[in-house]
């Protein structure tokens, strides 16, 4: 039986809007060209109305529009539900939405790791009971509010990310989402540009906090350069506090992790001295943390934690954001072929770090004959860093992994401060933009390689993955 979010009556009663027509939606989209039939679509404004697109929306199945004007061509027996402002209206439906559901909320922010987090939790929550999550990168007001417009009625778990690049945008989202547990995966420099300091993003990320409706968990990363001022701005809104990481004094403490190839194994600690035994398709040791988290708050809610890690172990990570690839090389008569590391949708300090650990450490077995992998790095520039953006760049030099890492090539004016700071035999070549490097690359890749991508998304590091992926 096809189940209905919204209709006339509902979403005129959340919204304070007006439709003339009967009508029944099975979700909610912005996108005429991902919209599937039986949907609502939301005319949101912008550099490229959506009002322009309504027409186009019900011709590809749209159940109905939420407008704030009539749109040319079409009229009220059209099913349009007619609202003051809808972005304001789809907030006001989100709000509707969150105060009727049943569920257990759970909000999931940092500086790095919070899609990762929400996917590998909505893999593992949905052991326990049906769980809503967005399947994309959805944290801001617009992603948050259609996370929330569009929760099954008969929902026990809702996992929403909640990110920001300016000051009070958490808070914002917070008495939104009103999570009942929260996690902060990590905080370090990121989006520096729009909030200017450290000590502003650590208030930042604990204001996820301020939407708590009641006393909940706050599940914290240890071993950060701000965990103390963190766990106490933290504490100040009211939950249990419990911290994870790999230092000594954490919590939930990750006591080894082995790279196994393609692959990572764990050994967790919990508060009461029990050993989980995790293991991750990945070699990112940085995904360790965030499933940590993950099983940090299963245990506290007292659900099974081998349901928990059977579910991790099915997980692997999304394009652009850890996967790996073996890339056959079609020139070539002979088995050849490289290993992909697709880092490329986005990056900060802290995430350029991970993925060079990465790069360092998987397949670390010998080629043959006595050879090694080339382990090659391709950055570009990580944005939003504001006054400190050029002495980041440059610091990415200074990273004792390097040492395991053959070549680096860099991409856009930020990286070429580090590209001028590299040891010459570290130098691969930079290029401008990242069009360019996907032409030099492909002419100096080898069998065995292994090729790290990683940038800001605005950088358009994909178009080299996809150039490597065709090659």
């Amino acid at each position: 039986m096809t189940e209905f979010l919204w209709n006339k009556f509902t979403a005129e009663a959340a919204t304070l809007g007006k439709c003339e027509s009967f009508w029944e939606a099975k979700g909610i989209s912005f996108d005429t060209r991902k919209i599937n039939k039986g949907d609502l679509f939301i005319a949101l404004p912008g550099k490229r109305d959506g009002h322009d697109f309504v027409k186009a929306a019900f011709d590809n199945g749209a159940a109905a529009a939420m407008v704030s004007k009539i749109p040319k061509g079409l009229n009220d027996n059209d099913k349009l539900l007619v609202v003051d402002d809808v972005m304001k209206a789809l907030v006001r439906m989100a709000k509707s939405a969150r105060n009727q559901s049943k569920a257990i909320f759970i909000g999931i922010t940092g500086t790095s790791g919070k899609t990762s987090t929400k996917d590998m939790g909505g893999m593992v929550f949905n052991r326990f009971g049906k769980t809503h999550f967005s399947e994309k990168s959805y944290n801001n007001i617009l992603g948050c509010s259609l996370t929330l417009a569009t929760i099954p009625i008969d929902t026990e778990y809702v996992l929403v990310e909640i990110g920001t690049n300016s000051l009070g945008e958490i808070a914002e989202l917070s008495h939104i989402v009103q999570p009942d547990h929260v996690i902060i995966t990590d905080v370090s420099i990121g989006h520096i540009e729009g909030l200017k300091s450290l000590d502003n993003i650590v208030e930042e990320k604990a204001s996820i906090c301020s939407g708590q409706p009641q006393r909940g968990l706050a599940i914290i990363p240890s071993g950060i350069e701000k965990f103390s001022q963190l766990k106490a701005k933290v504490r100040d809104f009211g939950p249990n506090v419990i911290s994870f990481g790999d230092d000594e004094s954490s919590d939930v403490r990750i006591s080894t992790i082995e790279v196994l190839g393609n692959a990572i194994a764990s050994t967790v600690i919990d508060q009461k001295q029990n050993l989980w035994n995790v293991k991750l398709k990945t070699a990112g040791k940085h995904y360790m943390k965030n499933a940590a988290a993950l099983l940090t708050l299963v245990s506290s809610l007292n659900l099974d934690l081998s349901k928990a890690i059977l579910a991790l172990q099915s997980w692997s990570p999304l394009a652009g954001r850890g996967q790996v690839l073996e890339v056959k090389l079609k020139a070539s008569n002979f088995n050849e072929a490289i290993h992909l590391i697709d880092e490329s949708y986005n990056a900060n300090p802290s995430s350029v770090k991970s993925s060079l650990e990465t790069l360092a450490s998987i397949f670390t077995n010998k080629k043959g004959k006595g050879e090694y992998y080339r382990r090659i790095a391709v950055l570009g520039d990580m944005l939003e860093l504001g006054f400190s953006e050029i002495q980041e760049h440059v610091n990415i030099s200074k990273f004792a992994r390097l040492d395991k890492i053959d070549k680096v090539y860099c991409v856009g004016s930020r990286m070429k401060k580090l590209f001028d700071v590299l040891p010459y035999s570290k130098r691969g070549f930079w290029t401008e933009t990242a069009e360019e490097m996907q032409h030099v690359l492909v002419n100096k890749l080898k069998n065995g390689d292994i090729i790290m991508i990683k940038g800001s998304f605005s950088m358009g590091m994909k178009t080299i993955v996809n150039k490597l992926k065709n090659i």
